[in-house]
């Protein structure tokens, strides 16, 4: 097939919606003609890894303009105005690009949000979207006890997603979509019923290679990690108070957490007041090699998201055969199985319930023998595998075929 793969968030050497863009283009330019439509800021960096490795069936194609008042900058690639703005103006030259090349089909893939629309199915072309994340939400109860501003924070992404359903501009571009994927069933549910019929659930992100554990002697402490942003709903406040009912119970744990953000000094504060000393290590934002080696040097992952629509530490983290302790809320349930990890339930608790059942969790795997660790790495590695990249391309792309 001839694909023109709408990215406008496109980096080999980003992450997040950047190495979104990037894994699918390389993937899909496997056994398609892929051509991809990106911002132009994008072009250095992909320019010099294309020329250290090239893809002779992936082609680039860059567009930029500038926003209302002045000129471009660097900030507005994460201006969500600026983003509209770019998707209105680029729908003629993509529809020069389809005259030119009469593309099989038009995939919008990024930004991956329900909440901003993409007008390409205007150019006559086959159009498919997503998989598309944002409809995904969690308890206000889960954010008692976080500073006002961020809960307020919280309120207002509630507010945005809610307009949507108010939004006739951004449903009309998404009815023009021949399929819709979205990355989880909470999103699928979110859609009107005249979209969420033709909407398939499939996953946007796949898993690194996978690295074999090294073999070591057992720690006298289990460690578990958390990487993240340290914003409300990674849930990392809920991972604190679980760690030290574990310990209240008797359990040997410590919990490195990795990441920045504005609840950094409200955490460790957090940390002080529940009396967790040496037993929490905050370290700052480390590069990504670094944080794979620290996945491989780890016992478990903590990682009570609230609304992650994806979750890629997850993935990462399966892939070096960690297992995963996370919520039956958004993206990361969808990754973790009973062979690998932990989902813990959220229906009808408290945060406290919701807490105690965290900690029980850890105690629970900070008690498992050692054959049952070994297993559950093995079992996290196989997970992987089956998350591949690959293996998330080929969903959609498959379901394509199924019409």
């Amino acid at each position: 097939m001839r694909i023109l793969l709408s990215a406008f968030a496109y980096s080999p050497i980003l992450g997040s919606e950047c190495g979104v863009g990037w894994h699918w283009a390389r993937v899909l330019a496997q056994h398609h003609d892929v051509t991809v439509l990106t911002h132009a800021w994008f072009r250095e960096d992909v320019e010099r890894a294309l020329a250290e490795q090239p893809q002779p069936r992936l082609n680039v194609v860059y567009f930029t303009v500038d926003p209302w008042l002045g000129q471009f900058s660097r900030p507005l690639l994460d201006s969500q105005l600026y983003y509209v703005w770019w998707q209105w103006k680029v729908v003629p030259f993509a529809r020069e690009l389809h005259a030119q090349m009469q593309f099989d089909v038009v995939h919008h893939l990024t930004w991956g949000s329900l909440r901003y629309p993409s007008w390409l199915g205007r150019i006559g072309a086959r159009f498919i979207v997503g998989p598309l994340g944002g409809g995904e939400r969690a308890p206000a109860r889960f954010f008692a006890g976080l500073p006002l501003k961020e809960r307020l924070k919280e309120v207002l992404r509630d507010a945005v997603l809610y307009s949507f359903k108010l939004d006739p501009f951004t449903q009309r571009a998404l009815s023009k979509a021949e399929r819709i994927f979205s990355r989880t069933q909470d999103t699928a549910r979110f859609l009107p019923q005249y979209l969420s019929r033709k909407t398939t659930v499939a996953h946007e992100i796949g898993a690194p290679l996978v690295k074999t554990r090294p073999v070591r002697e057992r720690r006298k402490t289990t460690t578990f990690l958390f990487a993240g942003r340290l914003i409300p709903f990674k849930g990392l406040h809920l991972a604190l108070p679980a760690i030290a009912e574990a310990v209240r119970q008797g359990a040997d744990v410590r919990l490195v957490a990795v990441g920045d953000g504005p609840l950094r000094d409200f955490l460790l504060a957090q940390a002080a007041r529940l009396g967790l000393g040496d037993r929490f290590d905050l370290r700052d934002r480390i590069p990504q090699a670094e944080l794979m080696d620290l996945y491989l040097d780890s016992d478990a992952f903590l990682f009570p998201s609230l609304h992650d629509s994806g979750g890629t530490v997850v993935l990462e983290a399966l892939s070096r055969g960690l297992p995963v302790i996370c919520l039956d809320l958004g993206g990361p349930a969808c990754f973790v199985d009973d062979a690998c990890g932990v989902v813990v339930s959220t229906q009808g608790r408290s945060q406290a319930e919701l807490v105690m059942a965290l900690a029980d969790a850890v105690v629970a795997h900070a008690r498992r023998s050692d054959p049952d660790r070994l297993a559950m790495c093995v079992a996290a590695a196989a997970r992987a595998t089956r998350l591949s990249w690959e293996k998330q391309v080929e969903s959609v792309y498959g379901a394509l075929d199924d019409r």
